[in-house]
């Protein structure tokens, strides 16, 4: 297990004084970059032995969005590893230890040199040590079902300013774009707390408390990523949208109309 401590910072907030979902999303892969890095097992480290980890799928329970100058927790955890793919918990805390996140993600392990995946040896897995499941989690379903009836978004260019180390188009921009294109094409934010919902409820909810009279309704967000094919500079993103009942997909596709990425959002209510 793994936590770095941050507070939120204006760039990183919207109009409503809010973090941003790209700027939670961002929080998550530094908190791995980080513990990768302090392990021994940096992006260069990695480079020099031709391996790098790339990002399959995530699945994102979102209860809250920190608020401007907020201190946070933000953890990781390696749970499993099988063949080609890595398992890591993910999750981000107030000072009062309520859940803002839980996640879980799937990665595989890349070969550089022969430019295909690679089954995971012992050396790039043992500086993590143990593994631990924190969050036990329902075990991550990768693939995202894609609605036949659509409607398509405008053309995006991936321009330099997308793209990390890889080349390749950061993996939280598939998300915040998915935001803007249901913005664009519905009219309503992906994504909206309102009230009370925001902070007394995920405390609630998580100590499993209820208040007298009336029963708390926890309105919290799925939010799920399938990555096939990545974007590198030059290419063009065709987005295409189908809002379903409780939930919204957006399928985002290149130039030669190949498939690169799923992005699925999903509003859940417990009571």
């Amino acid at each position: 297990m793994y936590e770095i401590q941050e507070r939120v910072r204006y760039s990183e907030v919207t109009e409503k004084g809010e973090m941003s979902l790209f700027s939670v999303v961002n929080l998550l892969q530094d908190c791995s970059t980080f513990h990768s890095h302090d392990v021994g097992m940096s992006i260069e480290a990695l480079q020099e032995k031709q391996k790098a980890w790339l990002l399959s799928a995530w699945n994102i329970e979102l209860y809250a969005l920190p608020k401007l100058y907020e201190k946070l927790s933000i953890g990781t955890s390696p749970h499993d590893f099988r063949g080609i793919f890595a398992y890591r918990n993910f999750w981000v805390q107030n000072e009062a230890k309520d859940f803002y996140v839980k996640a879980d993600s799937e990665w595989f392990c890349f070969d550089l040199e022969k430019g295909r995946p690679a089954k995971i040896t012992e050396e790039l897995i043992a500086p993590f040590k143990e593994r631990e499941d924190v969050l036990h989690l329902s075990p991550l379903q990768r693939k995202i079902a894609f609605p036949e009836s659509y409607q398509e978004g405008e053309l995006i260019p991936v321009v330099q300013d997308f793209l990390d180390t890889n080349h390749h188009m950061n993996n939280a921009k598939y998300i915040a774009l998915a935001e803007e294109v249901i913005f664009q094409c519905t009219g309503k934010p992906a994504i909206f707390f309102c009230g009370r919902n925001r902070r007394e409820q995920c405390r609630e909810s998580e100590a499993g408390t209820e208040k007298k009279d009336r029963k708390v309704h926890r309105v919290f967000y799925t939010i799920r990523a399938e990555y096939v094919k990545a974007y590198t500079l030059g290419d063009s993103i065709f987005p295409r949208l189908a809002p379903e009942e409780g939930r919204t997909v957006v399928a985002f596709y290149n130039q030669n109309k190949e498939l690169c990425c799923h992005v699925e959002i999903r509003k859940n209510s417990d009571t």
